[in-house]
Order: structure tokens, then sequence, then C-alpha cells
């Protein structure tokens, strides 16, 4: 992108109709035109580029240890932290919200949990079981929810989830299966 628009700044300034100069040489006004546009759009366009990069660029921790997924997990709902939630899922994930409506992918993670955060939740999972095969894990667990409900009261949920985690290849846990609608014991 910057080898096309050197060329355009050059050809621009190439370009004939010079308007006369103490110098004897200089832009001409076509040129000048055509390097204000360049640039204006070379402004526009790498400020957007500039905002996807910083955005794709966040640095999102990876949890490479299984003890610790339920705690990330947990600091990034309370913290509303959409795309850390995200990031925890494959992005084909199979979710079933808390009250067993399927939600799959990575679509679906976002809409339930941008819905969940609107209400200012406060979560606690406890409880936590992992059974291991290799890479791929059964975990199981119970949690306690505060929130306002509709009606601006305080309101305390119960509930637990059966989740399938895998290992990445980049050594993150990530979920590939979670049912918040039941919990096992």
């Amino acid at each position: 992108m910057i080898a096309a628009i050197i060329s355009a700044c050059r050809g621009a300034l190439r370009q004939g109709d010079q308007a006369p100069s103490s110098e004897g040489a200089g832009l001409t006004r076509a040129g000048f035109l055509q390097l204000a546009a360049v640039g204006a759009v070379t402004a526009g366009v790498g400020l957007g580029i500039g905002e996807a990069m910083a955005a794709s660029r966040r640095a999102i921790p990876r949890v490479t240890d299984i003890d610790k997924l339920y705690d990330a997990w947990q600091s990034r709902f309370n913290a509303a932290d959409l795309e850390g939630m995200v990031d925890l899922y494959v992005r084909d994930v199979t979710y079933i919200n808390p009250q067993g409506k399927p939600m799959p992918g990575h679509a679906g993670v976002r809409a339930d949990m941008a819905e969940a955060f609107a209400f200012k939740p406060r979560i606690d999972i406890h409880d936590r079981k992992h059974l291991t095969y290799g890479d791929t894990v059964l975990t199981t667990n119970h949690w306690k929810l505060w929130m306002r409900g509709p009606d601006g009261k305080q309101q305390e949920l119960t509930g637990g989830g059966i989740e399938v985690l895998r290992r990445q290849p980049d050594g993150a846990w990530r979920f590939i299966i979670d049912d918040a609608s039941r919990s096992a014991s």
C-alpha cells in the first residue's frame, strides 16, 4: 500500500502544466490537487486500517492452565469483557444458554453475553471439577449470579454448567461445548 501511495505522489509531482515559479520548477495546481486528494484518501484509509489493526491486536491473554480457565471466565464475565469471553470459545462452539436455548458459534455466545451484560451481572463459579482425557476435558461447576432484573430489583440466581474443553494448537484451552442450562453433581 505504501508503494502505491509513493507512486501516486510521484505521478502527481510529474504532471505537466507547471505554474511559473522563481526557482523554475515546482508543483502544478493539478499536481497539488492530486497530491492533496491522495493524502486525504490515505489519511482516511490509514485511520480505518489503524483502528482495525489496533482492535485485532488487543492482547487477550490465552488460558493455558486448565485450572485457571474458570477464573478467567469469571473475571471476564464480571468485567463485561465481551471479546475476552468470546475468545474462550472455539469459533463453532455448541453453546446452550442458561434458559436451554441453543446459540451456536461465536455469534451465539456474543449475542447471549451482550444481552446478559446489559443487566450488569456478577458471577461466582464454584464446585469446579475436571475430568481430563488428553487434550479434551469434561468440566462441571455450580454458580451463583447476582443482577438487576428488568424491574430494577436485585436478583440472585443459581445454576450450573457442563462443558467440554479442548486444548488448541496455540496451547490455550477453549470451550467446544458449553451447556449452562444444567449442572452435574
